[in-house]
Formats: C-alpha cells, sequence, structure tokens
C-alpha cells in the first residue's frame, strides 16, 4: 500500500496532542468515573484505560525491535497468545493497583511510545513490526496508535454523553488514516464478488480500492468511473469502519449511500463496517 510517509509522520504530533487531552481528562476524574460502563461491552472506564496503557508500552516494544530489523513479540512471547496473556496481565495489575498507579502507567507507556515515535525517520517506515494479525509496516503503527487513543475515548464518553463526538482536533488527522485501516480490513476480510473498482467518499474526501483476484490496491485519488461509491460524513465513516455504527441504521436515515452496483456496495459495507 502505497501510502504517504510524510503524513504518517506528521500524525505523530497528533498521537502527542490526544495523549495529552486523555491524560488532562483522566486526571480530573471523579473517583466514579473509573467504574463507569463504556460502549465496549463488559469494559469499565478502568479497562479501557488499562488498554490504552498497556498499548503504549506494547506499541514501544514492537516498533524499536521493528525499527531494528529484528521485529519481536512483546513482553518476551514466544506466540501470539504469549503475547495477548502478557498484555492481559500487565493490564490486570494497573487495574488491581488503582486509579493513581493506571494513571501513572498510562502516561508512561505514552512516553517511551512517544520517544520512539519521534525518533522514526522515512526510511523506518517501511520496516515491519510485530501485530497478532502479522508483521505490519511501522508507518501504519502510528495511525494505528492514534485510533486507539481517539476511538477508546469515544468509547469511554459515550455512554455518558448525549452526543458524543469523535476528538475535532484529531477528526482530520483520523480521516487521513481512514483508508490505512480499511486496507488492512479488506486485506484480512476480503471474499468473493469484491472484484471493481470501490470508490469511498467521506464529505468532500474520496480514495478508492481497486479489488483483482483478492488483492487490494489503495488510489489516493478517486477515479470518476467506478463500480461502487459509499458516500458519507467523515465522523460517521470512521465510526462505521471502526465497528461504531450501524451502516444499515446510516442508510436508512440517508447518511451513507451507494452509488453504482447497489449490491456489490452493499457487500463492500458488509466486509468493512462490522458493529463491535
Amino acid at each position: 500500500m502505497a501510502f504517504d510517509p510524510k503524513e504518517q509522520l506528521a500524525n505523530i504530533a497528533v498521537v502527542a496532542s490526544e495523549t495529552s487531552h486523555l491524560t488532562q481528562a483522566f486526571r480530573a476524574w471523579l473517583e466514579s468515573h473509573w467504574q463507569r460502563p463504556t460502549y465496549c461491552p463488559d469494559w469499565q472506564a478502568v479497562d479501557a484505560v488499562a488498554h490504552l496503557a498497556t498499548g503504549g508500552e506494547f506499541y514501544a516494544q514492537v516498533i524499536a525491535a521493528g525499527r531494528r530489523g529484528t521485529p519481536q513479540l512483546p513482553w518476551g512471547a514466544s506466540d501470539a497468545a504469549g503475547a495477548r496473556a502478557g498484555r492481559a496481565a500487565a493490564s490486570k495489575k494497573l487495574v488491581e493497583e488503582g486509579p493513581t498507579a493506571l494513571l501513572a502507567g498510562f502516561e508512561q507507556g505514552a512516553a517511551r511510545l512517544q520517544e520512539v515515535l519521534e525518533s522514526l525517520r522515512e526510511e523506518d517506515l517501511a520496516r515491519v513490526a510485530w501485530h497478532p494479525r502479522g508483521l505490519v509496516p511501522i508507518g501504519l503503527w502510528i495511525g494505528m496508535r492514534l485510533n486507539e487513543l481517539v476511538i477508546h475515548g469515544w468509547d469511554i464518553r459515550q455512554p455518558h454523553e448525549a452526543h458524543a463526538g469523535l476528538s475535532p482536533t484529531a477528526l482530520p488527522a483520523m480521516l487521513m488514516i481512514l483508508p490505512e485501516m480499511q486496507a488492512q480490513f479488506l486485506e484480512q476480510r476480503l471474499a468473493d464478488g469484491l472484484d471493481g473498482i470501490h470508490v469511498l467518499r467521506a464529505g468532500v474526501t474520496s480514495w478508492a480500492f481497486i479489488v483483482r483476484d483478492k488483492t487490494v490496491t489503495y488510489q489516493a485519488q478517486a477515479p470518476t468511473v467506478f463500480d461502487t461509491c459509499v458516500s458519507t460524513d467523515p465522523e460517521s465513516f470512521i465510526l462505521l469502519t471502526m465497528g461504531r455504527a450501524n451502516a444499515g441504521a446510516k442508510r436508512h436515515s440517508g447518511a451513507l449511500t451507494l452509488a453504482g452496483n447497489t449490491e456489490k456496495g452493499q457487500r463492500l459495507c458488509e466486509t468493512l463496517f462490522r458493529t463491535f
């Protein structure tokens, strides 16, 4: 996938900004806030923050190893199951130690990751780092961390705000990394019947994926001739892609529209948009 390395590097500053916003919010919480339910089933706020805290440590470890050219699993694990167990154990420990330790863990993990991210150069971005779903180019990890911060920040707020929205300061960068996330999902989930040119429009921004024989090619400039076109507003596109909105409901309300081959467009939506 030919994503722009300069744009990827520019998002490192957005990761720092969103980390700072979350840190300030967590510091201001009442004791009761840590036990509030989130959008994620069975997760309280304390669980979401622990996930973000261990994510900082996880990303820092694997990106640093990948940059050295020796992709390794985090926490000294020997396989994916061990890596997941290591993160789960680290999260459990932070939760058990209480909010003060948990906030410190979030800040420390985020600081370590930010140091690693800010040391990256363009030539590092094509190297790969270990992820449970395979080796992922380091350039994509920047957007993955931003996505983790913004989406879980929304998860924490959504049940308690009448009109919870994504971070407005991060929304432009989130839209920039959206094709990266969608490309990963398409490659993982691709099934028969999707060959063709698929244009995706989020407001005035558009891009395309060309699918041929189970191969996905990204195009930053959307062509005017296509097989399918899916259109909605930027925030809806992000929430749909991350499983936080329902495509059928969006289409019923008119917020999401399909053009071209609508049957194939519906199949594309079912592939990309899977409710969490």
